[in-house]
Protein backbone atom coordinates (compact mmCIF):
# COMPACT_ATOMS: atom_id res chain seq x y z
CA UNK A 1 0.00 0.00 0.00
CA UNK A 2 1.01 3.48 -0.57
CA UNK A 3 1.29 5.78 1.85
CA UNK A 4 0.02 9.50 1.24
CA UNK A 5 3.19 11.37 2.59
CA UNK A 6 5.54 9.41 -0.16
CA UNK A 7 6.59 11.36 -3.32
CA UNK A 8 6.26 9.63 -6.48
CA UNK A 9 10.26 9.50 -7.09
CA UNK A 10 10.56 7.30 -3.86
CA UNK A 11 7.97 5.34 -4.73
CA UNK A 12 10.35 4.61 -8.40
CA UNK A 13 13.08 4.16 -6.65
CA UNK A 14 12.02 1.45 -4.30
CA UNK A 15 13.73 -2.45 -5.81
CA UNK A 16 11.67 -5.27 -5.18
CA UNK A 17 13.69 -7.14 -3.01
CA UNK A 18 14.71 -10.92 -2.89
CA UNK A 19 12.74 -11.43 0.09
CA UNK A 20 8.83 -10.17 -1.98
CA UNK A 21 10.07 -11.89 -5.21
CA UNK A 22 10.55 -15.53 -3.18
CA UNK A 23 7.59 -14.99 -1.44
CA UNK A 24 5.49 -14.04 -4.84
CA UNK A 25 7.39 -17.36 -6.20
CA UNK A 26 6.25 -19.42 -3.37
CA UNK A 27 2.26 -18.22 -3.19
CA UNK A 28 2.18 -18.99 -6.71
CA UNK A 29 3.90 -22.56 -6.61
CA UNK A 30 1.28 -22.93 -3.82
CA UNK A 31 -2.44 -21.53 -5.70
CA UNK A 32 -0.81 -23.57 -8.66
CA UNK A 33 -0.07 -26.84 -6.74
CA UNK A 34 -3.44 -26.39 -5.23
CA UNK A 35 -5.29 -26.35 -8.50
CA UNK A 36 -3.42 -29.84 -9.72
CA UNK A 37 -4.50 -31.54 -6.94
CA UNK A 38 -8.27 -30.53 -7.27
CA UNK A 39 -7.94 -30.63 -11.62
CA UNK A 40 -5.79 -33.59 -11.60
CA UNK A 41 -5.13 -35.08 -8.49
CA UNK A 42 -2.85 -37.68 -7.41
CA UNK A 43 -4.56 -39.39 -5.09
CA UNK A 44 -7.76 -41.99 -6.06
CA UNK A 45 -10.29 -40.04 -4.22
CA UNK A 46 -11.33 -36.96 -5.13
CA UNK A 47 -12.82 -35.86 -2.54
CA UNK A 48 -9.00 -36.13 -0.89
CA UNK A 49 -7.45 -34.07 -4.16
CA UNK A 50 -9.88 -31.10 -3.84
CA UNK A 51 -9.42 -31.17 0.48
CA UNK A 52 -5.74 -30.72 -0.32
CA UNK A 53 -5.73 -28.37 -3.48
CA UNK A 54 -8.06 -26.22 -1.77
CA UNK A 55 -6.17 -25.86 1.64
CA UNK A 56 -2.92 -24.98 -0.57
CA UNK A 57 -4.65 -22.25 -2.19
CA UNK A 58 -6.16 -20.85 0.75
CA UNK A 59 -3.00 -21.27 2.49
CA UNK A 60 -1.20 -19.38 -0.60
CA UNK A 61 -3.68 -16.39 -0.87
CA UNK A 62 -3.40 -16.19 3.20
CA UNK A 63 0.42 -15.55 2.66
CA UNK A 64 -0.49 -12.95 0.02
CA UNK A 65 -2.84 -10.90 2.37
CA UNK A 66 -0.28 -10.61 5.03
CA UNK A 67 0.54 -7.43 6.68
CA UNK A 68 3.95 -6.51 5.55
CA UNK A 69 6.06 -5.85 9.17
CA UNK A 70 5.68 -1.44 9.35
CA UNK A 71 9.17 -0.03 9.82
CA UNK A 72 9.34 1.74 12.97
CA UNK A 73 8.95 5.21 11.92
CA UNK A 74 11.79 7.74 12.33
CA UNK A 75 11.63 10.09 15.06
CA UNK A 76 13.45 13.40 16.27
CA UNK A 77 12.98 15.03 19.55
CA UNK A 78 13.26 18.67 19.53
CA UNK A 79 13.64 21.55 22.01
CA UNK A 80 12.21 24.81 21.50
CA UNK A 81 13.86 27.78 23.81
CA UNK A 82 12.92 31.05 24.12
CA UNK A 83 14.68 34.06 26.11
CA UNK A 84 12.02 35.95 28.22
CA UNK A 85 13.66 39.09 27.97
CA UNK A 86 13.93 39.95 23.76
CA UNK A 87 11.40 37.09 23.14
CA UNK A 88 14.16 35.08 20.72
CA UNK A 89 13.25 31.97 19.84
CA UNK A 90 15.45 28.80 19.28
CA UNK A 91 14.75 25.23 17.93
CA UNK A 92 17.67 22.44 18.85
CA UNK A 93 17.95 18.79 18.74
CA UNK A 94 16.82 17.36 22.04
CA UNK A 95 19.97 17.47 24.50
CA UNK A 96 19.52 14.50 27.86
CA UNK A 97 18.71 16.27 30.90
CA UNK A 98 16.48 18.81 28.94
CA UNK A 99 13.09 19.48 30.89
CA UNK A 100 10.62 22.08 30.21
CA UNK A 101 11.26 25.61 32.41
CA UNK A 102 14.91 24.85 32.60
CA UNK A 103 17.37 27.74 32.36
CA UNK A 104 19.89 26.87 29.41
CA UNK A 105 22.57 28.36 27.37
CA UNK A 106 22.84 32.78 27.64
CA UNK A 107 20.63 34.35 24.23
CA UNK A 108 22.54 35.13 21.70
CA UNK A 109 21.17 38.83 21.10
CA UNK A 110 21.07 39.80 24.91
CA UNK A 111 22.80 37.49 26.48
CA UNK A 112 20.05 36.58 29.15
CA UNK A 113 19.69 32.71 29.77
CA UNK A 114 17.24 31.24 28.25
CA UNK A 115 14.69 28.43 28.87
CA UNK A 116 13.29 25.49 27.58
CA UNK A 117 9.62 26.39 26.70
CA UNK A 118 8.64 22.83 24.74
CA UNK A 119 9.69 19.37 24.36
CA UNK A 120 8.64 17.17 21.36
CA UNK A 121 9.22 14.50 18.83
CA UNK A 122 8.10 14.92 15.00
CA UNK A 123 8.06 11.99 12.77
CA UNK A 124 10.29 12.17 9.88
CA UNK A 125 10.28 11.27 6.16
CA UNK A 126 14.00 10.79 6.11
CA UNK A 127 16.93 10.07 8.30
CA UNK A 128 19.17 13.27 9.54
CA UNK A 129 22.40 12.67 9.34
CA UNK A 130 22.93 12.48 13.26
CA UNK A 131 19.81 9.60 13.33
CA UNK A 132 22.04 7.85 10.51
CA UNK A 133 25.01 7.83 12.90
CA UNK A 134 22.83 6.73 16.09
CA UNK A 135 21.67 4.05 14.39
CA UNK A 136 24.51 2.77 12.67
CA UNK A 137 25.64 2.81 15.89
CA UNK A 138 23.72 1.23 18.30
CA UNK A 139 23.54 -1.53 15.28
CA UNK A 140 27.06 -1.85 15.72
CA UNK A 141 27.23 -2.08 20.07
CA UNK A 142 24.31 -4.81 19.28
CA UNK A 143 26.35 -6.72 17.05
CA UNK A 144 29.25 -6.69 19.42
CA UNK A 145 26.85 -7.73 21.98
Amino acid sequence: MIEPDEDDEEILNKGISSKTVLKTIFVVLLVVLGAMFIYIGIFPDPMTNFMIGFTLICFGTTIIQLPKQPSEPIRQTLTILTCALCGITKVRNYEQGDFVFKKTEPCSQCKDSMQVKQIYSVKLKKPTESNKMKESSSKNSRIKD
